[in-house]
């Protein structure tokens, strides 16, 4: 059975103007340890489709499915458990505190849980070392680079240890290379079983997943959408959308 599964998924957002359809019909398996792009010129439905699979943003129509939980049959407080014990997010912006410390910023989502302050800190701390950072711990996010604070992003989207991580354009704020940096820690953490549910325009990053769900009008474009074995990336010049 696929660990995420979306049967037939429509969302349409009404206002005072006519009615705009974001995603139409979609229907997807994602299986446990894949890391998927998702992939779709502007207005596609790219973002719709992560906030619906974020149990952010319930659709008009069809179902969402994860590990057998009907996502939108739950209610909003069992929503939000939810995305605490499964989900992961890493963002184009890192949306660090600035007056908190890698560490203190990487112990955020823990602070909802009843764990004493000292397991949170251990578990933080381990983030952080799988990302590379064990020796800035008590660095600010303004002593950091780019890719530093990104992986300070990462750490935090994995110190509950979710089997999901949604990682929306998180390496649009780079450099290429630093870009690179930052996919080829994606893979590996995806190589130590997390599934990755990746949005990007890059075309390169999409050489680090399995395969490339690629949105055309709110639809999937079958044509386009194929699996791959994954391989290891060349070297791009792919303009960065807001160099470091």
């Amino acid at each position: 059975m696929a660990l995420i599964e979306l049967m037939n998924v429509t969302k349409r957002y009404s206002g005072n103007g006519p009615t705009a359809v974001a995603l139409q019909d979609v229907t997807l398996r994602i299986e446990q340890g894949e890391m998927v792009a998702i992939m779709g010129h502007s207005g596609s439905g790219k973002s719709t489709l992560l906030t619906i699979l974020g149990a952010m943003n319930p659709p008009t129509e069809g179902r969402v499915v994860v590990d057998t939980i009907d996502l939108y049959a739950l209610s909003s407080e069992r929503r939000a458990d939810f995305r605490h014990e499964y989900l992961g997010f890493v963002f184009q912006q890192q949306h660090l505190i600035p007056y908190l410390n890698a560490l203190e910023n990487a112990m955020l989502p823990l602070a909802i849980s009843r764990r004493p302050q000292g397991e949170q800190s251990a578990m933080a701390r381990t983030a952080l070392e799988r990302v590379g950072l064990g020796d800035k711990l008590h660095r600010l996010p303004g002593q950091l680079s780019g890719g530093e604070q990104e992986r300070v992003a990462i750490a935090r989207a994995i110190v509950n240890e979710p089997p999901i991580l949604l990682a929306d354009e998180p390496t649009g704020c780079l450099d290429t290379q630093t870009g690179l940096q930052v996919m080829e820690l994606l893979q590996s953490l995806n190589r130590e079983g997390l599934t990755v549910l990746l949005v990007t325009h890059n075309p390169d990053n999409a050489r680090y997943t399995h395969r490339t769900i690629l949105l055309k009008d709110g639809r999937v474009d079958s044509s386009n959408s194929n699996p791959r074995p994954m391989v290891e990336p060349l070297r791009s010049d792919f303009p960065c959308l807001s160099p470091v």
